[in-house]
């Protein structure tokens, strides 16, 4: 049938979608690991910060009024300080995800599409998303609904483009948003695609994702008291919150995906694919981060 893709294109693509699922699936787990341990991370209230403000007075009573006082300041100090390296080891988790399942599972699923179109499959892409802002983008993402009972080698390649999109928005903007807001700093990019190249999914709705960088706007504030000032751990909570929406959804569309195309691919075959794809989907636990990312960070 024209806009089908042969039997032998169609092991090449599924071999990557069961990749990306498989690789996809742990991270989006992480992070709502992550986000569980964030919930509980509750700044310290005023009534605690009162607690130990009278303790540490309390304790020192008995020496004089003056090194009470100083004990109050480091009683505060040492809350913040406390609450600040919890959040430095969550930011390194998160980072974990932005640099490694999240890329890999991207590049797989970005190779999906390539091979279709580059098989002669009928592509129904929506160019529309390449061109939205990051929040718009988001919004269309959750509001679009898995189709009920796919069956054709379309449907299915339009879930592997929108599992494309959320695993692009989730890695390329929410989790470096949810880094920066819980300590301050933001994730170097990631730089390992040929700057020359342009992405598939991309080409096919011939524009891009993302726009240029904004330039960084000059405060004449030394670093660290700029990077004090972008911490905010509500807006932290709320960067991860949709960053495990989207993945959730690049999970729910690939695997869709992959059960669509299975139905046209021998059962034996398929299984036989899905034995090597498990010993191809390995995760590291202590994936390659950038030189000094995770000093910055603690």
């Amino acid at each position: 049938m024209a806009g089908e893709v042969s039997k032998e294109a169609l092991e090449s693509i599924l071999v990557h979608a069961m990749f990306a699922a498989k690789t996809v699936r742990p991270q989006r787990d992480r992070l709502l690991e992550v986000r569980r341990r964030l919930q509980q991370q509750l700044n310290p209230s005023d009534d605690d910060m009162a607690a130990g403000l009278r303790q540490s007075a309390l304790d020192a009573e008995h020496i004089n009024l003056a090194f009470a006082a100083t004990l109050n300041k480091l009683a505060v100090e040492r809350m913040k300080v406390a609450v600040t390296m919890k959040h430095c080891d969550l930011a390194c988790e998160i980072s974990k995800v932005y640099y490694d399942g999240m890329n890999d599972g991207a590049r797989a699923i970005a190779t999906c599409l390539e091979l279709a179109a580059r098989s002669g499959a009928r592509l129904d892409l929506s160019p529309a998303f390449a061109a939205m802002p990051d929040e718009q983008l988001y919004d269309a993402l959750v509001a679009q609904r898995l189709p009920a009972r796919p069956t054709t080698q379309t449907e299915a390649f339009s879930c592997v483009e929108a599992a494309f999109y959320a695993v692009k928005l989730c890695k390329e903007h929410h989790l470096p948003a949810c880094i920066e807001h819980l300590v301050g700093i933001r994730a170097p990019p990631i730089t390992d695609e040929p700057e020359d190249e342009e992405h598939p999914v991309d080409a096919a709705a011939k524009t891009d994702l993302l726009g240029p960088a904004p330039a960084a706007a000059a405060t004449g504030e030394p670093p660290q008291a700029a990077a004090n000032r972008s911490v905010d751990v509500d807006k932290a909570r709320d960067y991860i919150d949709r960053a495990c929406t989207l993945a959730s959804l690049a999970v729910n569309h690939i695997d869709l995906a992959v059960a669509v195309i299975s139905t046209f691919l021998d059962p034996n075959k398929v299984a036989s694919l899905s034995e090597f794809t498990d010993t191809a989907a390995s995760i590291s636990e202590v994936p390659a981060l950038p030189p000094g990312l995770i000093c910055c960070y603690c």
